[in-house]
């Protein structure tokens, strides 16, 4: 097999982000390092010239997922400490997931969602350290939102609300890593975006005065972060 010639950064680069895609399909027991060389367009012998181990690559693989991670959340910014700013979590989360293979952490959402299907521990790891990132900026936008009277009923766990928004969207996330999106939402990009937000934003308890107010000032998803 004849591979092109890369820096040894690069081909180290090129290898991962082959392994990247072989790991989120089959996750770490399954996954063969013949397969990452095979998808990387080069030898088994080459790969292990770079990691000498199917678990060095992995690891390298991490490494580059928690980046992705750091990443996703810093573009997200901090919300204000208000029903708004909980609705525009809402709506950053889910305008995110949206973009499909498209988004920064699309890779390594597939991992997570192989991982539940195998042991878990991976999804584990990401998502316990997801939580410690997110988490207090959730919890100021629910008690700022309580206090100024945009919730209402029984309270929800923050920590259970941001699970289950993180369920929604990670769905709607792997549905659209394909070709064709692989389930039927509406085909209204715009629309999908609104009734996730609405389904989500009822779930949490949120007035729903205050969920169409913000609705009706959001811009289309084609001209936002889609």
């Amino acid at each position: 097999m004849s591979a092109t010639r890369l820096s040894s950064a690069g081909r180290r680069a090129s290898i991962i982000a082959a392994a990247k895609a072989v790991f989120a399909r089959h996750g770490l027991e399954g996954a063969r390092t013949q397969q990452i060389a095979r998808t990387a367009g080069i030898s088994e012998a080459l790969l292990f010239r770079h990691f000498p181990t199917k678990t060095h690559i992995y690891r390298a693989v991490l490494r580059e997922v928690i980046a992705d991670q750091n990443a996703t959340f810093q573009s997200y910014g901090q919300a204000a400490p208000s029903t708004e700013g909980l609705l525009e979590i809402l709506r950053r989360t889910i305008s995110h997931a949206m973009q499909g293979m498209g988004a920064s952490n699309a890779e390594g959402m597939r991992m997570v969602v192989g991982s539940l299907a195998g042991d878990g521990g991976y999804a584990r790891l990401v998502y316990r350290r997801a939580l410690r990132l997110t988490l207090p900026n959730l919890e100021e936008a629910l008690e700022a939102a309580r206090a100024d009277g945009g919730i209402s009923g029984e309270i929800i766990s923050a920590t259970n609300a941001a699970a289950f928004m993180e369920n929604i969207s990670t769905m709607m996330m792997m549905a659209r890593c394909h070709e064709r999106i692989a389930i039927p939402y509406d085909e209204d990009d715009n629309r999908t975006l609104r009734d996730a937000i609405l389904f989500c934003a009822r779930g949490i308890g949120i007035a729903e005065a205050r969920i169409v107010q913000f609705l009706n000032q959001m811009k289309p998803a084609a001209q936002g972060d889609r």
